[in-house]
C-alpha cells in the first residue's frame, strides 16, 4: 500500500475522516457524490437491512450506517479493505459488517485489477486481463444466495451494486435472494466496462434485467427514464453511449417501495424529444 492521505469529507451532511493511497479523495472534493447521495436518501432512508456491494473505502457504507439499521458492506480487494476498515473505525459507527468478498455468479478464487490511482475503478478479470501500469490481487468471490444463508439474514431491503462491469454477474448469484426479499437495487451503468471487462452490450444488459425486476428505471439528475418502454429505453442507450448520461439505474418489485423516489425525480420523456434524437442519428450515419 502506498503513502496513505486523508480528508475531512462530508457523506449526506455529515464529516467523516476518511483516508486513502490513491487520487479519490481529490476527485470527491471533500463533498461525496452529492447526486447519489441524494438518490441513496429518497429509496434507502429507514431500511432494516442494506447490502453494499462494492463498498471501496467506505464512504457508500458510512451513508447507509446513517439511513438503516444494519449494512454489510462488500470489498473484495484485500488492500482496499484495509482502507475500509480504518474508515468505518475513525467513524464510531457500529452497525457496519465488513465482508472482504466479492460477489458473483460463481464462487471461487478471481484476480481483481485496478490502476494505483483509482481503486474505484477496480474490475474483475474474468474476461480482460492487463497488468501494465496496474495492480492485480487474488481475490475471493461468492454467491450472494451463499452469503444470505451463512448470515442468516431474515431481512434485505436494499442493495446497491457498483462493480464494474460485473453487476450481471452479481444478480445471477443472487436469484434467491431476490426472489425472497424482493429488495430495491440501484446499479451503476457504464458501458465501457460493460463491453472492455464482461463484453456485454448495453441492449443485452438490459433485457437481462427486465427479466428480472417489473420496475426498471435509468437515473440521470433528478429525472428517470422507464427502461421496459422501447422508447425510453432506446433514448438511455443513445445518451449514456454517446455522452455518459443516465449513470445509475433503479430496479424494484412493487410501486410501494419507490413511492418517496417518484416524489423526488421527475419522469421526463416526450414522442418530440424521442423522434429527434432519431434524427440526430441518422444524420450522424448520413441517411
Amino acid at each position: 500500500m502506498r503513502n496513505v492521505t486523508q480528508a475531512i469529507v462530508e457523506i449526506g451532511g455529515k464529516k467523516y475522516t476518511i483516508v486513502s493511497d490513491d487520487n479519490y479523495l481529490k476527485q470527491i472534493k471533500k463533498r461525496f457524490e452529492p447526486k447519489m447521495v441524494q438518490l441513496f436518501k429518497a429509496v434507502a432512508t429507514g431500511s432494516e437491512v442494506i447490502l453494499d456491494i462494492g463498498a471501496n473505502i467506505g464512504c457508500t457504507a458510512l451513508l447507509f450506517g446513517e439511513l438503516s439499521k444494519e449494512v454489510y458492506a462488500f470489498e473484495p480487494s484485500p488492500t482496499t479493505f484495509q482502507l475500509l476498515e480504518k474508515n468505518i473505525l475513525n467513524s464510531g459507527l457500529e452497525n457496519i459488517a465488513l465482508q472482504n468478498t466479492g460477489l458473483g455468479e460463481e464462487s471461487g478464487e478471481f484476480t481483481l485489477t485496478f490502476s494505483p490511482a483509482n481503486r474505484s475503478g477496480g474490475f474483475v478479470s474474468n474476461q480482460t486481463q492487463i497488468e501494465a501500469g496496474h495492480v492485480t490481487e487474488k481475490i475471493t468471490i461468492r454467491q450472494l444466495d451463499e452469503v444470505i444463508q451463512s448470515l442468516n439474514l431474515s431481512q434485505v431491503d436494499f442493495i446497491k451494486i457498483d462493480v464494474e462491469g460485473f453487476e450481471g454477474q452479481v444478480l445471477r448469484g443472487a436469484t434467491q435472494t431476490l426472489a425472497t426479499y424482493q429488495p430495491i437495487v440501484v446499479l451503476e451503468l457504464n458501458h465501457w466496462c460493460l463491453n472492455a471487462f464482461q463484453r456485454t452490450s448495453i441492449p443485452d444488459f438490459f433485457d437481462f434485467l427486465r427479466s428480472q425486476f417489473p420496475i426498471l428505471l435509468a437515473i440521470d439528475d433528478s429525472n428517470y427514464l422507464n427502461l421496459h418502454n422501447q422508447d425510453e429505453s432506446y433514448t438511455v442507450m443513445y445518451h449514456h453511449i454517446l455522452q455518459g448520461n443516465f449513470p445509475n439505474l433503479l430496479a424494484a418489485f412493487d410501486e410501494s417501495q419507490i413511492e418517496q423516489f417518484r416524489e423526488s425525480y421527475q419522469h421526463r420523456f416526450t414522442p418530440n424529444n424521442f423522434r429527434s434524437y432519431v434524427r440526430s442519428i441518422k444524420r450522424k450515419m448520413g441517411l
